[in-house]
């Protein structure tokens, strides 16, 4: 007889399962199963049972459910003969273990026979056994299906063994050198224990070994907060011990990490054209920069006033210097003086970061924490990092790398004091360009009629006052205007000076030659420009451009030519049009003084409109959203169509940072319309931080409206979005809040999706009974609100559920009516997570080819909806149950094809975990495969 109390209390004869129809009966017998064949006295089970308030008629109770297990369990027993299995033993009873299979006991001598074998040093031994003993659980709980008992003593000392053996497991995968699955285990008991201390010091010294040392070090001072914020303590010994021997190994000198790909950064933009002259300032440059290597990080700060080429400066110098610099160079603008957009120090780092090859969804989401896991990730490189148009001090600090290796290049209109002082930066201070080198730059653009007319060409050289910018646009409009005079030009340049006045604001002596070339430009290009002061972020597109205009898109692309020619803007990309931040200004003073207020609304409505329309038509292409009721598009707003799902993430990604400004610069009536609108793509591509920064402008902007629903709506997206960065106690209380809104509101649709995301965290959480419990809710909800995807994903996460408590045959049950009305409907990616779930099923129950055609058939789905991280994810199951069904051919190239998806959508660390599999291969003929099922996937 086989009884099984780790998990769902179940009992088995001759592999014939007999049901213990009430919970009562199932208590008893798993009390006196953990009691280990101690006898347990009525007392005792009264006390476990109904605590300090039992009936009167308890002792009658008892008896009552012995007396039922005694003929369920002993059906041959004579009557009136004594139990053999539960006999009375004083004023109790005990459970006999001779001839019983109790997997408690089973569980607590595989354990101790591991770690003799662990201290006899034979860690692949030890890890069989362990990986048997631990096998044994099937849920996260023993008695898990007994709430009764789930605080009891003994129930819970059992549950501290099971970590304990997860512990000891782990730590013997880092003697064995399996950094990569230690960590993976660490990090479960972690999301398990939050507050564990000893956990989560094991889960930073793992992150170390794996060579993710920045990992380890945002671990630490997330917990840190954590303790301080929950429980209003300081980190223990364990943890402190830990991250001081972080700290040590660091001072140690650089290391490669093993668990992600090192990317050579080369985010540079393109060097200036035509440059002239600074000869000084380059050799200055070199001296500061590549001057004898020490601790200090050598940063040089390029300042002078607007236009005077201090970006050329930099980006023609990093360009010469490149090759002193083999891990890599590092752009970012910084935009300080953009008058819409100055770039926060958070989204920098997040940009620099992503350069360096640091998936999306592994960016922290506290600034500190993206600022350590930055000078972690360049620390001990040779890397240049140019910080363009810095505003202040505060912008460039958390920018600054930690180690000497890497240099710095600041360019500003400030001087920047405080870096001088406080951070040893030396300043060069850019002078206007000498005559001599002003009139060469002119007769680079404009050609010999400068060698024609000298008096003439130093007028015009004079009147641009020595600032490249204004000399490049002057030298334009005189290539432009072939037949005209040079002498004409300068007089028309003189007369220009009325402008000025108007622009006080902009601070610059070249804003009249800006006048003097927008007075050349058509109508509709001179429109155009006006408007682009009124845009988004800091480029356009050309359709976005026609909305801005409420033009046709080929009166806009017509115009933003005409501007590219004239210097008015510069191409930034495929079909993406920026301006020098002091030609934003322009425009943007232009905009103001020459366009009717009702006008700049109105431009700014259609651009708001085109942006939401649009991520609204693309994010229907990514997911089976509910659908959003937008409100109608103004007139004069392009339709947009895309013609797959590659084509609208192209769209997503050219517009992200474009699109973050929206929902920044929207009406509140838009704001919520926008981030809904977003969520998709954000999630898809591990853009989480963004996902919740736009959710809390829309819930900030539907609490001005006193919007419920939109109030409702953000709390559940801001849920979706913490449980996916592993904050599961923030999601727990953000969607249980979405829960209770949408119950207020009445909206069955809304309980719905709150309750099948809280399936996601308690899942992960390992507490699979209260996970069935909401995903139960969520098919219940769905059904209500006539939600066939919603029903069909309930489903599927129900059978999933189901498989994680071994109830295979539920499971699958749940799965074949969650496919069929996925293949009714025609929810493909829904269909793709289900056949995923079924495959795990017939996995663990040793039907691999039956898993397999499962795998494969998700596989062909997620492709044919492009859904790339899905199809490695499911290709690493494909892979697992390949190897478990001896066919270690079609395992590796399973595992080949997830590993090369994964490194190109930049998920490196599940990358490498997926390597790791197929170097195990060539282990295959000395340690045979297990059978072990695949890594449990989140709920979809």
């Amino acid at each position: 007889m086989q009884i099984q109390l780790l998990g769902p209390v179940r009992v088995l004869r001759g592999g014939v399962h007999i049901d213990i129809p009430t919970a009562g009966r199932r208590a008893v017998l798993g009390l006196l199963g953990l009691a280990s064949g101690r006898a347990v006295s009525r007392a005792e089970l009264i006390d476990a049972l109904w605590h300090e308030d039992p009936p009167h008629t308890a002792v009658n109770v008892i008896q009552t459910h012995v007396k039922h297990l005694r003929k369920l369990l002993e059906p041959d027993r004579p009557k009136r003969a004594p139990s053999s299995l539960l006999p009375s033993v004083g004023d109790g009873y005990g459970l006999r273990t001779a001839g019983c299979d109790i997997d408690v006991v089973s569980f607590r001598t595989g354990v101790n026979r591991a770690a003799a074998a662990r201290r006899a040093g034979d860690h692949t031994q030890a890890l069989t056994l362990f990986d048997t003993a631990l096998g044994l659980w099937r849920a996260a709980a023993p008695l898990s299906d007994v709430p009764a008992l789930a605080a009891h003593p003994s129930a819970l000392a059992l549950v501290e063994e099971r970590f304990a053996a997860l512990a000891a497991k782990g730590e013997t995968l880092l003697a064995a050198g399996a950094a990569d699955e230690a960590v993976a285990l660490f990090e479960q008991v972690a999301h398990a224990r939050p507050l564990d201390e000893s956990a989560l010091a094991r889960l930073i010294r793992g992150y170390e070994a794996a060579g993710r040392r920045a990992a380890a070090v945002s671990t630490y001072h997330e917990v840190r907060r954590r303790l301080a914020d929950e429980l209003g303590i300081g980190p223990g010994p364990d943890l402190v011990s830990a991250y001081h021997a972080l700290l040590a190994e660091e001072g140690a000198g650089p290391r490669t990490p093993r668990a992600r790909r090192w990317r050579v950064p080369a985010t540079l933009p393109g060097d200036v054209a035509d440059f002239v002259g600074r000869e000084q300032e380059l050799a200055r440059l070199g001296r500061v920069l590549l001057g004898a290597p020490g601790t200090a990080v050598p940063i040089a700060v390029v300042s002078g006033t607007a236009g005077v080429g201090k970006t050329a400066l930099a980006l023609h110098w990093s360009h010469l210097a490149r090759t002193r610099f083999p891990d890599g160079q590092l752009h970012v603008d910084l935009r300080g003086y953009d008058p819409q957009q100055p770039l926060s120090g958070g989204d920098a780092l997040a940009r620099l970061l992503s350069a360096l090859g640091l998936p999306a969804h592994e960016v922290p989401l506290e600034t500190a924490d993206r600022v350590t896991r930055y000078r972690t990730e360049v620390s001990g490189r040779r890397i240049l990092i140019v910080l363009d148009n810095a505003s202040s001090v505060d912008q460039v600090r958390p920018l600054l790398p930690g180690t000497g290796s890497c240099a710095v290049v600041v360019t500003s209109r400030d001087t920047l004091g405080e870096l001088v002082a406080r951070h040893g930066a030396r300043r060069l201070d850019l002078d206007l360009l000498p005559l001599g080198d002003s009139l060469d730059l002119l007769r680079r653009l404009i050609g010999e009629r400068i060698d024609t007319e000298p008096g003439v060409a130093e007028a015009l050289a004079a009147q641009c006052v020595g600032l490249p910018l204004a000399l490049r646009v002057a030298a334009e409009l005189a290539a432009t205007l072939r037949t005209t005079p040079l002498p004409y030009l300068v007089s028309e340049l003189a007369d220009r000076r009325r402008r000025l006045d108007m622009l006080d604001s902009v601070g610059s002596p070249v804003s009249a030659v800006f006048s003097w070339s927008y007075q050349h430009l058509p109508a509709a290009a001179a429109r155009t420009f006006r408007l682009l002061g009124l845009q988004f972020g800091p480029h356009i597109s050309p359709a976005a451009s026609a909305a801005l205009t409420g033009r046709s898109p080929e009166d806009a692309r017509a115009a933003l030519t005409l501007l590219t020619r004239a210097h008015l803007v510069h191409p930034a990309g495929p079909d993406r049009y920026g301006m020098h931040d002091l030609l934003r200004a322009y425009a943007t003073e232009l905009a103001h003084a020459d366009v009717t207020p009702a006008d700049q609304a109105g431009a700014r409505r259609r651009l708001v409109d085109y942006y939401l329309h649009t991520a609204h038509t693309a994010g229907a292409m990514l997911d089976h959203r509910d659908p959003i009721e937008l409100p109608p598009a103004a007139p004069g707003v392009p339709a947009a169509a895309f013609a797959d799902r590659d084509s609208a993430l192209r769209w997503f990604a050219s517009e992200h940072q474009t699109l973050l400004a929206a929902v920044d610069s929207a009406p509140d009536t838009h704001v919520g319309y926008l981030a809904r609108t977003v969520s998709a793509y954000l999630e898809q591509r591990g853009h989480w931080p963004d996902w919740v920064s736009t959710q809390l402008a829309a819930l900030a902007a539907a609490q001005r409206l006193g919007d419920r629903p939109g109030i409702a709506a953000a709390h559940l997206e801001l849920g979706r979005a913490h449980a996916r960065m592993g904050r599961y106690a923030e999601a727990d209380r953000l969607l249980g809040r979405a829960v209770s809104l949408f119950e207020e509101l009445g909206d069955p649709l809304g309980q719905a999706h709150g309750h099948n995301n809280l399936t996601l965290v308690f899942e992960r959480q390992l507490d699979l009974p209260r996970a069935l419990e909401h995903a139960t809710l969520a098919l219940a909800k769905y059904r209500a609100a006539g939600n066939r995807v919603g029903e069909a994903r309930a489903l599927n996460n129900m059978g999933w559920c189901h498989t994680r408590l071994g109830r295979y045959a539920e499971a699958a049950a749940h799965c074949e009516r969650a496919l069929a009305r996925q293949r009714e409907i025609g929810d493909r990616s829904g269909e793709s997570a289900t056949l995923d779930t079924l495959g795990f099923v017939h996995h663990n129950v040793g039907r691999h080819r039956q898993a397999i055609g499962c795998y494969e058939r998700a596989r062909d789905l997620y492709r044919e909806c492009g859904d790339r991280f899905n199809e490695a994810s499911l290709l690493t199951h494909l892979g697992d149950t390949a190897r478990a069904a001896g066919e270690p051919g079609t395992a590796g190239e399973a595992w080949r094809n997830a590993r090369d998806i994964l490194t190109e959508l930049g998920h490196t660390a599940t990358a490498d975990e997926v390597a790791a599999k197929l170097a195990a291969l060539g282990a295959a003929a000395v340690r045979p495969a297990d059978g072990a099922a695949p890594r449990p996937r989140r709920p979809a």
